[in-house]
């Protein structure tokens, strides 16, 4: 999340010679050098509310009429995209027509898969021996709907409208403009993603007309450096910049440990995914962990670059800015000093600050206490979600009123991701100490972004760190060139991995029920281990297909079908995930002598699972030690 921009001026006499500042780059250098501020720093810096408050854009989501001014949308990592109708023809016969839908541009570099395709709400499933052709529908509900059989073929090119190009089906290929009436091989569109859908008329089973059509679309491209680097070179969707203009030794360099795309591969500790099929709803893979950031969305290729390159920056804590030493564009990371970097600070002190210094803060009315991130959520096909966030009371300053910070981050399409990017924010905004004084020239050796040292005996400060925000050029009160710093305090906590739990949705309606929730499986039949005269040990395992739970909760009856009564519930310090087993002791002042029958349920929420089955007979006698095993 990149909680501020480098509002770094590009040096007039330094950039590449004042011919190229003051043509084409000079303009462009203006607006994309801001890239990456949000909400919370720009009004700190007093430059105004940005936006990221406002709904989800899903101007390029949803399913578009023909239009020649339609601009075609690129997508990065997953996104469910519904594309454009660029054409549609119908048969000789009048009795199907072929609709053309245009989904993405096809970046310069990626792989490109289909997930799940939706015909309105209903997943559509396809014949074994026809790959393309629908076999049938899921509803909402659950239930399997045969009106489509047979009547609709979906195909999925990318790249080209020849068979090489096919992404769906994967298991036979044919050529677009064999499929669409009066075509030919001139028929290319070239480097599109784009699908054909067939429909032979049937009224009695409601076929006779297109409808929201959603594909589940994955490019391999996803990894922040990779994405940046690949909208800021692209002269067809993107920036239109050269491989020399830039830097990509702090982006997209695999060798660099610090570089934005091995930040952003990091898995951070602390992470509880909560809900089975995270990663992918076609492959059934459930994730246990995730990546520090990932780039999955659309970005509206009608929107300038600048507003394109702030989603990004937004996505993964990185902002775009103009190296004037080098003359190249580079994206740099949001994150904590090393220590051997914090040495090597660049440092300002007494002997070299021109002047007065300022310093500003703001308003205790004005602090943010509370975020609000909202994001597609993939869990549920995109459609907006909120990771909400409130600071602890005793995190509060007396008398700090309740303050929202609210944010869109439209390339993010996980509780997690969203999560992670939206604390930084908040914490950013809070360390909201801003700098500005005047130096001698040699500081502009500094770089916007730079974490710099601060000493000054007026106000206490000894090696007090702040980021360069800005740093200008200009003509001190003698007629020397000087240089003109603002910087905003740094603090290391901002960057902490706070643990995560993902809670984006909940799968059942909360309301528990005695008969338990058919959307939690029942964990294992419970078995007995550990037998001594005081206490023996109850174990049981997470099912393999279950989503993570909160809680694991045993019950015992003399009889093997009823009566049976719970024990206290089994609460671990992270939710138990699918596969975990879970133990739990049991005295001798819960559970006398006898012969005993056991079940375990697992709890979310306040949702619990069916019973497991029934544990066999198990007998204990307190008194007797049997030393270990039953």
């Amino acid at each position: 999340m990149a909680v501020f921009t480098y509002i770094a001026t590009a040096i007039v006499t330094g950039i590449t010679g004042a011919a190229v500042v003051a043509g084409t780059w000079a303009a462009f250098a203006v607006s994309v050098i801001a890239t990456g501020l949000a909400v919370a720093t720009s009004r700190i810096l007093g430059l105004g509310a940005r936006g990221g408050a406002g709904s989800q854009d899903q101007g390029v989501r949803v399913q578009l009429p023909p239009n020649t001014e339609t601009k075609i949308p690129v997508v990065y990592g997953t996104a469910y995209q519904q594309g454009i109708i660029t054409d549609a023809r119908i048969s000789n016969d009048n009795q199907k027509m072929t609709y053309v839908i245009t989904l993405s541009e096809k970046t310069q570099t990626g792989s490109w898969s289909v997930g799940d395709i939706y015909w309105n709400d209903q997943l559509l499933r396809f014949k074994t021996g026809e790959p393309s052709v629908v076999d049938y529908s899921i509803t909402q509900d659950g239930q399997n709907n045969n009106n489509l059989n047979g009547l609709v073929k979906v195909n999925l090119w990318a790249g080209g409208s020849s068979s090489t190009y096919q992404i769906f089906p994967v298991s036979s290929s044919t050529n677009a403009y064999d499929i669409i009436p009066n075509a030919d091989s001139s028929y290319q569109l070239q480097d599109l993603v784009f699908a054909t859908v067939e429909l032979t008329y049937n009224s009695d089973k409601g076929v006779t007309s297109l409808p929201t059509m959603t594909f589940q679309l994955t490019n391999s491209l996803k990894n922040p450096a990779s994405v940046w680097y690949d909208y800021i070179t692209s002269s067809r969707y993107g920036a239109g910049f050269t491989a020399t203009d830039v830097n990509t030794v702090t982006s997209i360099s695999v060798s660099n440990t610090l570089s934005v795309y091995n930040i952003s591969n990091e898995i951070p500790p602390n992470q509880f995914i909560r809900w089975p099929n995270y990663l992918s709803s076609s492959t059934g893979t459930t994730a246990t962990s995730q990546v520090r950031y990932e780039i999955n969305g659309v970005l509206n290729t009608g929107d300038t670059a600048k507003t394109n390159l702030e989603k990004i920056n937004l996505a993964s804590a990185t902002f775009t800015t103009f190296d004037h030493k080098s003359g190249q564009w580079k994206l740099v990371p949001n994150r904590a000093l090393t220590t051997s970097e914090q040495a090597l600070c660049y440092s300002f002190t007494d002997d070299n600050i021109i002047g007065e210094i300022s310093l500003s803060a703001t308003s205790l009315e004005d602090l943010f206490n509370q975020v609000e991130v909202g994001f597609p959520n993939k869990v549920n096909r995109d459609q907006t979600d909120y990771f909400k966030f409130n600071l602890p009371s005793q995190e509060l300053n007396q008398l700090e009123t309740a303050n929202q910070l609210r944010m869109t981050a439209a390339m993010c399409n996980n509780y997690i991701h969203s999560a992670r990017v939206g604390l930084i924010e908040l914490r950013q905004s809070r360390a909201d100490l801003v700098i500005n004084f005047q130096s001698d020239y040699g500081a502009l050796e500094v770089e916007a972004g730079d974490i710099v040292k601060v000493t000054n005996t007026t106000y206490g400060f000894q090696d007090r760190l702040f980021r360069v925000t800005r740093i200008r050029e200009t003509e001190g009160e003698d007629g020397s060139l000087v240089s003109e710093v603002t910087a905003l305090e740094y603090t290391a906590t901002v960057y902490t991995d706070t643990t995560l739990t993902d809670l984006s949705i909940q799968l059942t309606s909360g309301i528990p029920a005695a008969s338990g929730s058919s959307g939690l499986p029942a964990p294992s039949t419970p078995t007995t281990s550990s037998v001594f005269s005081s206490n023996f040990t109850l174990n049981t395992i997470i099912d393999a297909g279950s989503y993570p739970v909160d809680a694991v909760q045993f019950a015992y009856s003399a009889n093997s079908t009823t009566g049976f009564i719970n024990l206290s519930e089994t609460v671990g310090i992270a939710p138990f995930v699918a596969g975990e087993t879970v133990s739990q002791t049991v005295s001798s002042n819960e559970i006398g002598i006898g012969t005993w029958y056991f079940k375990a349920r697992t709890r979310a929420g306040t949702s619990f699972s069916d019973y497991s089955s029934t544990s066999t007979a198990f007998y204990w006698d307190p008194v007797i030690d049997f030393g270990g095993g039953a």
